[in-house]
Order: structure tokens, then C-alpha cells, then sequence
């Protein structure tokens, strides 16, 4: 699933899983919305979708 900012224009830095490359690469996340391809830390993303 795409990385999504969500609606709102808070600045968190997040990690989500991009499934061209096949890593965990950083984004802004604004705080609201978005969906589960959204993580806290890069060990997190890289937990959760290491089979992906």
C-alpha cells in the first residue's frame, strides 16, 4: 500500500514500506488519516514487512 501524509499538517517523522524498492524509507506524516503502511521507527517498518 502507498505511503500516505494524511490530511492534517502535523510534522512526524515516520517510516513506511515502499514495495518498488523493497525498503523502509522515511516520510512526513501529518498526523490524521493516512493507513497502516505507517511506522515509528525504521526497525519497526522493517519488522513488519520483512516478508512483504
Amino acid at each position: 500500500m502507498p505511503k500516505l501524509t494524511g490530511l492534517c499538517l502535523a510534522y512526524f517523522p515516520r517510516w513506511f514500506y515502499n514495495t518498488d524498492t523493497k525498503m523502509c524509507e522515511n516520510f512526513i506524516y501529518g498526523g490524521c488519516g493516512g493507513n497502516s503502511n505507517n511506522f515509528l521507527s525504521e526497525d519497526e517498518c522493517n519488522k513488519a514487512c520483512m516478508n512483504a
